[in-house]
């Protein structure tokens, strides 16, 4: 009887522990996504503002044109 319980628990352990870890690579996954995202969006505002910088000097990145970070959708 006492093998039977040990086993119960091993298997209760491990499948939470797998609920949870899918949960985990899931989030990083989407923040891995929102950080590429950001970045290209930086990249090209900042490639399409380079012709200005030598006349206008350097603006402040507006920050409201990128999206927002929203993991559990939000709105």
């Amino acid at each position: 009887m006492r093998g039977f319980k040990k086993k119960s628990q091993v298997s209760l352990e491990l499948t939470a522990s797998l609920i949870v870890l899918f949960i985990l690579i899931g989030g990083i996954v989407k923040i891995f996504l929102w950080v590429n995202k950001r970045m290209v969006l930086r990249q090209e505002l900042y490639e399409q503002g380079r012709v200005d910088a030598g006349s206008a000097g350097a603006e402040p990145v507006d920050e409201s044109l990128f999206p927002k970070l929203n993991i559990f959708g939000e709105k």
